[in-house]
């Protein structure tokens, strides 16, 4: 006689195959206003968002591959841990881990995780976010933020005082937007794109992706630019008020500013029309200098065409 399993069988059965059922959490204890809190997963999504209490409230979802929520306290710092299941790392399972945790908005924060994405948003104290596969995105206030990730892009934006920020990916979009006061930025698969304020300092460097900045400086500000397949667009300063040196291999160099200093390039020193208006042909270098003081803009790319306008 042939036996055919129950219904309950058969779903007790794929839960063992694809993983636990996700285990709710809530948990909420007092921390200090201006500690360190580090969160800590392989799988799965974290939002972390700044209030105004000095207490840190998770709430949330394990997913099939965790076992607990562990979350300890010593001295100003707060850690919060998802453990997985040893028998079931590298099984996404059927559910992922998905926590939301509030913390007091000036505590530095340190998020690492594997494959996972991070939300951040409402912070004041410094960043420090890493994850292999997974995107970031973070929203702050005058915090220094240091973000990196293999496969994932990376936006973050300041509405604070000047910031800094370190900002990595290898297959994966840049964005920035607000007040840095220095920028260093790169990725090897993708594109940067900034909007910013008040820079003092930009080294931004992609292999394959377009470069884009929309930014006003300081006095004495760099700002440097690298892509071997890409173009370059470049709206920044005022005109006439900082140093030019950028060069193309095989692109166009196109720019709204008069030069007032020696062209190198295919163009000879007597061709006086392009010199006027920047625009040359296929490859070449091109360079305005000012005020030793002034703001210096260097950009170079192998493959692709530069572009420069004042902001």
């Amino acid at each position: 006689m042939k036996i055919w399993p129950s219904a309950a069988l058969i779903a007790v059965a794929q839960a063992l195959s694809h993983g636990a059922a996700a285990q709710p959490v809530s948990r909420s204890l007092d921390a200090p206003a201006f500690g360190r809190v580090v969160i800590d997963l392989i799988d799965g999504d974290v939002t972390v968002r700044g209030w105004d209490r000095a207490v840190v409230e998770i709430s949330g979802r394990l997913g099939g591959g965790a076992q607990d929520l562990e979350v300890t306290q010593q001295g100003e710092e707060t850690r919060i841990r998802v453990i997985e299941n040893p028998d079931d790392v590298g099984d996404p399972g059927s559910n992922e881990t998905d926590l939301v945790v509030s913390i007091p908005g000036g505590s530095s924060l340190l998020v690492t995780g594997t494959n996972a994405d991070f939300l951040i948003a409402n912070m004041e104290g410094d960043l420090s976010l890493h994850t292999v596969s997974g995107d970031i995105e973070a929203e702050f206030s005058g915090a220094t933020i240091d973000a990196e990730t293999v496969g994932g892009d990376i936006r973050v934006s300041n509405r604070g005082a000047p910031a800094d920020a370190t900002l990595a990916t290898v297959a994966g979009e840049i964005e920035v937007a607000g007040s840095f006061r220095a920028i260093m930025a790169s990725t090897v698969s993708g594109d940067i794109e900034l909007d910013v304020l008040d820079s003092a300092r930009m080294i931004l460097n992609t292999t394959n992706g377009d470069i884009e900045v929309h930014a006003t400086f300081y006095d004495k500000a760099e700002l440097s630019a690298d892509t071997i397949n890409g173009d370059v667009d470049l709206r920044v300063g005022d005109e006439g008020d900082f140093n030019l040196d950028v060069g193309t291999f095989s692109g166009r160099i196109e720019t709204c500013f008069e030069e007032r200093s020696a062209v190198a390039g295919p163009e000879t020193q007597a061709d006086t029309s392009r010199q006027r208006d920047g625009r040359r042909r296929r490859g070449g270098e091109l360079i305005i200098a000012a005020d030793p003081d002034s703001p210096h803009v260097r950009v170079r790319t192998l493959n692709g065409d530069i572009e420069l306008c004042s902001a």
